[in-house]
């Protein structure tokens, strides 16, 4: 994990953006109760994807305009983070990745025997040609190794 400091002088400059309202620090936004939700995920993650090559189904729901593809990725969360594989997916507007859809290098969460770990699923929602990401969501599981 990255950690950032601020010296002095970032410190002040902070406080002067929080007090004068162009930070937005503290302030409170009216939101309509109507506003969306954005991107969501939720992996479908069963027994037979343990320790396994083939990736659990992922559908993403709020998926925002202009995503022409799927950038997932598998991070183990500990004990230390480790990038475990993941693949592109093509939009067809359905939000879903099937199952098996992740090729690249994909490796399913295995922990030891007796041991529980957190795994993360990170979705990138990717415009046509790269670049920023239009929306990065995670989702973490618990798998107990058998």
């Amino acid at each position: 994990m990255r950690k950032f400091t601020l010296g002095r002088w970032g410190l002040a400059a902070g406080a002067l953006l929080c007090m004068s309202g162009l930070a937005g620090c503290g302030g409170k936004q009216d939101v309509p109760e109507t506003a969306p939700q954005g991107m969501t995920v939720e992996v479908d993650f069963l027994p037979v994807h343990r320790c396994s090559r083939l990736s659990p189904a992922i559908q993403v729901r709020g998926v925002p305009k202009g995503t022409s593809y799927f950038d997932v990725r598998l991070v183990e969360m500990e004990p230390v983070e480790r990038l475990l594989g993941g693949g592109t997916w093509s939009n067809d507007g359905s939000g879903k990745i099937a199952e098996g859809g992740l090729t690249k290098l994909y490796s399913g969460p295995c922990p030891p025997k007796g041991v529980e770990r957190r795994y993360s699923y990170v979705v990138s929602a990717m415009p046509f040609g790269g670049g920023q990401p239009l929306s990065v969501r995670t989702t973490e599981i618990l798998v107990e190794g058998e």
